[in-house]
C-alpha cells in the first residue's frame, strides 16, 4: 500500500504562483511521497479557458515536463484524474466527450498511469436536481458509458474508476449500484473516505459499501457545521440567508441537506479518520492512499501534517 498525495492537495500554491509544478514534486519527494495523482484541472494539460482551468496557460511541453519530474523526483504518477458530464450529455456534445475521455486514457497511459479516474457527472451542491428520479433517469447512460471507457482502457491494462463525488454520484449504495452494473474487471472505484458527507451519508457505511470495489483510496477530512450562523452565512434580516452556498464565508460547502462543510487537514475534521482508516486497512485493500487536501491552510503545511497523520494513524490501526 503506497501513500502520496493528490496534486490538487497543492492546487492554491500553484494557482497563487506560490510553487511551480516542479517544486510541487520536488515536495512531494521531501515528504517521501510514493505515488501521486494527476489532476487535469490542477495541470495546464489542455487548452481550455474556462473555470478551474483558466488558472495558468496551457503548456503544451507539461505531458512530457511531469514524465520528467515523476523520474527525477522519484514520485511515480499512480493516477490521473479528469471530469465529465458525459452521463448527462446527449447527440453530438456526448460523442465529443467520448472521443475526449479516449484522449485522456492515451494521455494517461503516456504519463505511466496505471489507473485513470473518470467522473460520469459534475453535479455537485444545490445546482442540480439530485434526487434518486434524477439518478435514475441517466443511470442506464453512465453504465454504458463507463463501459466503453472501461474497454477502451483494457488495451492498456489500465484501470477505470468512477470517484463517490458531488451530490448526485455519491454514496454507497448508487456508486456501488454502478460498478457492479458496469461488471469490467478492470473497472472500480476510487473511494474518498471524506465525500459521503457532501450527501449526508455516514462515511463508515459509504466505505463498508464500497471497499470491495476500491482500487484507489483519497483521504480527506471535513470540519461539519449545521447551523450557517455559527459559519458567518450573510443574512438578508433576520431569517432568510443571502447566500445558500456559504462559498463567500471561508469556503464552506452547502451539502445535500443543507448542513455545511469546510475541507480540514486529516485528522484535525469531525470525521472518524481512525475508524475509517482501521476499515480500510482491515479489508485487505493494497492500492494508493492519497491525501486530497481541499482546505484553507497554506497547502504545503497542511499536506504535510495530513501525510504524516495518515501513515501514523495507518501505523496504530
Amino acid at each position: 500500500m503506497r501513500t502520496g498525495l493528490s496534486i490538487y492537495s497543492l492546487w492554491n500554491a500553484f494557482r497563487k504562483g506560490d510553487m511551480t509544478i516542479e517544486e510541487g514534486f520536488a515536495f512531494m519527494q521531501s515528504l517521501g511521497c510514493e505515488s501521486v495523482e494527476i489532476a487535469n484541472f490542477v495541470v495546464p494539460l489542455h487548452d481550455i479557458k474556462f473555470g478551474p482551468f483558466a488558472w495558468a496557460p496551457y503548456d503544451p511541453d507539461l505531458e512530457k515536463k511531469l514524465v520528467d519530474y515523476a523520474a527525477r523526483y522519484e514520485v511515480p504518477i499512480g493516477a490521473y484524474s479528469c471530469g465529465s458530464d458525459i452521463g448527462r450529455l446527449k447527440g453530438d456534445k456526448y460523442k465529443e466527450m467520448l472521443e475526449f475521455l479516449y484522449s485522456e486514457i492515451d494521455l494517461a497511459h503516456r504519463l505511466g498511469a496505471p489507473l485513470i479516474r473518470i467522473d460520469l457527472v459534475m453535479v455537485m451542491m444545490g445546482k442540480d436536481d439530485v434526487g434518486i428520479d434524477a439518478f435514475d433517469r441517466m443511470f442506464d447512460q453512465c453504465v454504458d458509458s463507463a463501459r466503453l471507457l472501461a474497454d477502451y482502457a483494457k488495451q492498456y491494462d489500465m484501470i477505470v474508476t468512477v470517484e463517490n463525488h458531488g451530490t448526485m454520484m455519491n454514496g454507497g449504495d448508487r456508486v456501488g449500484k454502478l460498478v457492479r452494473a458496469v461488471g469490467r474487471e478492470n473497472y472500480g472505484v476510487t473511494l474518498d473516505i471524506g465525500n459521503t458527507v457532501c450527501v449526508d451519508e455516514d462515511p463508515l457505511i459509504c466505505a463498508t459499501e464500497l471497499i470491495p470495489y476500491a482500487r484507489e483510496i483519497h483521504v480527506k477530512d471535513f470540519y461539519i457545521r449545521r447551523d450557517p450562523y455559527v459559519i458567518g452565512a450573510k443574512y438578508k434580516d433576520g431569517y432568510a440567508i443571502g447566500d445558500p452556498s456559504v462559498l463567500g464565508n471561508g469556503s464552506w460547502l452547502t451539502t445535500k441537506y443543507k448542513n455545511f462543510l469546510r475541507g480540514a487537514i486529516v485528522g484535525h475534521g469531525d470525521l472518524p479518520i481512525k475508524e475509517l482508516l482501521a476499515l480500510v486497512k482491515n479489508s485487505g485493500f493494497d492500492g494508493d492512499m492519497l491525501v486530497e487536501f481541499e482546505g484553507m491552510e497554506e497547502p504545503r503545511l497542511a499536506s504535510q501534517i495530513s501525510l504524516s497523520n495518515l501513515r501514523q494513524i495507518l501505523s496504530m490501526v
